[in-house]
């Protein structure tokens, strides 16, 4: 237990690695000004949720028409007092020269009643949007889809098979989708907001790619530690000497699940007090309003929103043991901080250009993507269809088949270690 703690020493000394840690954090929270803007609006729609609910039907959708009604009577009592004009519609009197010519604080309209009419205008949003948004998403064609995708990555023979029937299990999930009407539920506006790219997308890509960085950084530092120092013959030459290697390896894993931990406990924090999530953790993440570009995210799972972040922060937890493992081994066999960590990113990027090497007809296509390089790049993604290449389950799949064998490798590595040369 005492190598241990001298080694978790070692990583809290290193200015390096907490400057790192301290710099990233600042990072992440810095960047997520640049979407401070929707915090308002965000505000508004959980209000709206909070008192509408968020499951959509045609009671609903009345009740919002009413205190749309009722809003836009107490909006014309404003514009006629100050304009001395009144509107048919929030939209009318948006697009009119009045409102914007006095959109801003100072003009003739205050803080509050610009902040009322923001509240109207997203709610004629929300309650005119709702139906055109769910049979939007009912009118799509899953297996006119599967085709078309197929269809763009040239894919043929065993490979086009593969897919057309992983899109037939997709269009029976999605039949259930609608069955269970899990799109039926309000969220943030994908289209406007972008929410589920803002949290899944940028926020987890940045915190994967640090973590990354921190846990080689670690294990290199810690593994090679004696290596760099010329301390290695002193160290390793004692009785239990290269028994420490398991102590060290321990201790790496250890320290890649604390640092995975502060850095998304940190900046999730950040994210949600900037973010108003208040009402819609228990939506479904396949509601018709998480709809950002061409197609909406078609979860394959009827995941809430709370649970799919949960499961995202395991996943990325589980990868930096993985790296960590990676780094590992690395170690082992090249007894130099430094170029470890040039190694392992070039072993990164040979593994995403192996998949273009491979013939658009053979399953090797879709199996040469069942690793967790290719997996992180897409945390937005999880659990969601991904095209003609992932299948159902591929999360647990590539976790389980890259843990197996990581770990295989790290006993033989082990075992190596304790037979090899130390010069």
């Amino acid at each position: 237990m005492d190598i241990k703690i001298h080694e978790i020493k070692k990583i809290i000394a290193s200015p390096i690695i907490i400057g790192l840690t301290v710099v990233f954090i600042l990072f992440n929270i810095f960047s997520m000004s640049t979407s401070s803007y929707l915090k308002d609006d965000l505000k508004i729609i959980n209000n709206i949720i909070s008192e509408f609910g968020y499951e959509i039907d045609d009671e609903m959708i009345s009740d919002m028409n009413n205190k749309y009604k009722n809003s836009l009577k107490e909006l014309n009592k404003i514009t006629k007092e100050k304009l001395n004009k009144t509107y048919k519609s929030i939209e009318e009197f948006l697009e009119s020269n009045e409102y914007q010519s006095n959109n801003y604080e100072g003009g003739i309209f205050n803080e509050e009643e610009l902040k009322f009419f923001n509240e109207v205008n997203l709610l004629y949003v929300y309650s005119n949007m709702s139906m055109d948004q769910i049979k939007s998403y009912e009118d799509i064609n899953i297996k006119e889809v599967g085709k078309q995708s197929i269809e763009m990555y040239g894919l043929s023979g065993q490979a086009a098979k593969m897919s057309n029937e992983n899109y037939k299990e997709l269009d029976k999930r999605f039949e259930e989708i609608k069955e269970n009407e899990e799109h039926k539920n309000l969220f943030f506006l994908g289209s406007t907001y972008r929410m589920h790219s803002l949290l899944f997308r940028e926020t987890l890509m940045k915190c994967i790619y640090e973590i990354i960085i921190l846990v080689v950084l670690m294990t290199a530092y810690l593994i090679n530690f004696e290596f760099d120092n010329k301390t290695n013959l002193l160290v390793y030459s004692t009785k239990r000497g290269r028994k420490n290697i398991k102590d060290k390896f321990t201790v790496c894993v250890l320290s890649s699940i604390a640092i995975s931990v502060i850095i998304l406990g940190i900046t999730l924090i950040a994210y949600f007090i900037n973010f108003d999530y208040s009402e819609v953790w228990n939506i479904p993440i396949t509601t018709a309003f998480n709809w950002e570009y061409k197609l909406p995210y078609i979860s394959l799972f009827n995941h809430t929103i709370l649970e799919r972040l949960i499961l995202s922060i395991l996943i990325i937890i589980i990868c930096a043991v993985i790296f960590s493992a990676i780094s590992f081994i690395i170690c082992t066999l090249i007894k130099n901080s430094y170029l470890v960590i040039f190694i392992f990113f070039i072993v990164f990027g040979i593994s995403l250009l192996i998949p273009q090497v491979i013939s658009n007809s053979s399953p090797f296509i879709i199996y040469s993507r069942y690793h967790v390089f290719k997996l992180i790049l897409n945390p937005h993604m999880w659990f969601m269809d991904m095209g003609p290449f992932m299948f159902k389950n591929y999360e647990v799949i590539t976790l389980g088949t890259n843990g197996l064998v990581v770990s295989l490798f790290t006993f033989l590595t082990m075992k190596k270690f304790k037979r090899e040369d130390l010069n």
